[in-house]
């Protein structure tokens, strides 16, 4: 049996050689799954590698992402397969991770740019369909989601119940939203990504996420729900436990206490030493819908420090710019009716907390998710981190101030969290200067 993580200590053995061999051992064999690559150089940022299918012959298509610049589609004879991915790991990517129908191994270096070999049990039973311009699978199956029936989503022979099918929209429509997310951000090449969900209440959303990364994209993710409301949490700890879904739980807490804590991963005792090959970040996707006022802000924040790969946010009574709207003389006329103005503060302060990221790197969209028809609580907030150049977000800063000057903004919580984290690494830097 395949340890979880088994590594590589064989110093005759070069890693990448090793990754290599066993790419084109599951290319002969027919076990060949898909192959990600990650921790780009020089402005690459990922690219992704699966079989298809061209002209009756199998090909290796690869799409590689890059900061500032259209995505990049390739397509290579199988034979080529060694040289081309041999090429791009000597010069544009230092990790992979290489899906096979027996096993899944994982190429990685550290901060010393050492590279070191994991093997895990295969994520996948059965090689995808070569065809070259498949159709996408469905994400949310009502028949093959167990989870549906025991929220009460769905009946026992899998037809969605009427008084939740709103429900259900609302949880097909985020989840579409977030895979054309995934596919442009790191999330892919993380290995074992840990998402959090922020105010999870029953769940619902929760559970999908844990069913879109472990059985669509074939991550062992681990997901974790926080709400105050200690029963809703038992209560879903309780259906996972009974459904043996793997890496989801559900904790008790709040936006402003909740801490994940380091995260761990299978095999840690035995990593090479030196330097965490984890890539050190706490959360890898962020989501919070509904957190009421300044918490969307603080969640906001806690992703963009975690260094999540997406943040996802829906927000909620944004009461913390409307006392301070100061309306500029010219806008006075239409804008003396309360119900105009309320709308104008939400509108700020979302246009804001956009500003605010894009200013921290996330290339960031406002968007409704779902018709008004269902919910007035429809604006969606959506980061991916990375390709954002220093530049424009420069320019999204300076954006960001003048609206605030606008309108008489003296405090935006996101903003303020930024500036605090802003002085804290400014008093770091000065006592690390220091001389003693």
């Amino acid at each position: 049996m395949i340890q979880e993580a088994l590594i590589t200590t064989d110093p005759q053995t070069d890693p990448q050689v090793q990754l290599l061999d066993a790419l084109e051992h599951a290319l002969a064999e027919g076990r060949f799954v898909k192959l990600s690559l990650g921790k780009g150089q020089n402005g690459h940022r990922h690219a992704f590698v699966r079989l298809v299918e061209i002209r009756k012959e199998p090909h290796l298509t690869l799409l590689i992402r890059r900061d500032g610049a259209a995505d990049d589609t390739q397509n290579h004879p199988v034979a080529h397969a060694r040289a081309v991915i041999s090429e791009l790991l000597a010069t544009r990517f230092e990790n992979a991770h290489l899906f096979t129908t027996t096993e899944d191994i994982e190429l990685r270096t550290n901060r010393k740019h050492t590279p070191w070999l994991s093997r895990h049990r295969p994520t996948f039973k059965t090689a995808e369909p070569t065809e070259h311009n498949r159709v996408k699978r469905y994400v949310l199956d009502p028949e093959k989601a167990p989870w549906l029936r025991a929220l009460g989503i769905v009946t026992d022979s899998g037809v969605v119940r009427s008084d939740k099918a709103d429900k259900y929209r609302q949880l097909q429509n985020l989840i579409k939203i977030l895979d054309d997310r995934v596919e442009r951000s790191e999330l892919p090449t993380r290995a074992r990504p840990r998402i959090v969900d922020m105010g999870a209440g029953k769940g619902y959303l929760t559970f999908a996420l844990h069913d879109y990364f472990r059985n669509y994209l074939g991550q062992e993710a681990q997901v974790i729900g926080v709400d105050r409301n200690q029963t809703l949490m038992t209560t879903c700890n309780g259906v996972a436990t009974d459904l043996g879904l793997a890496g989801l739980s559900f904790e008790c807490g709040d936006v402003d206490s909740f801490q994940p804590g380091p995260r761990t991963s299978p095999g840690s005792a035995t990593q090479p030493p030196g330097p965490s090959p984890e890539d050190g970040s706490a959360i890898d996707l962020l989501v919070a819908l509904h957190a009421c006022d300044t918490a969307t802000d603080t969640a906001i924040y806690k992703g963009i420090t975690a260094g999540a790969a997406v943040i996802m946010a829906v927000p909620c009574c944004q009461k913390e710019l409307r006392p301070q709207l100061g309306v500029p003389h010219a806008d006075q006329p239409f804008l003396k009716h309360d119900t105009f103005k309320d709308r104008l503060s939400q509108m700020i302060t979302d246009a804001l907390r956009g500003l605010w990221m894009e200013a921290m790197g996330y290339k960031t969209h406002i968007m409704e998710f779902i018709s008004d028809a269902h919910t007035h609580r429809n604006v969606l907030i959506i980061g991916v981190r990375g390709g954002v150049s220093a530049g424009l977000a420069a320019q999204r800063r300076a954006e960001a101030l003048a609206l605030e000057a606008r309108y008489g903004i003296t405090h935006q919580h996101l903003h303020a969290l930024l500036e605090s984290g802003r002085g804290a690494e400014r008093n770091e830097e000065n006592a690390a200067g220091s001389t003693p």
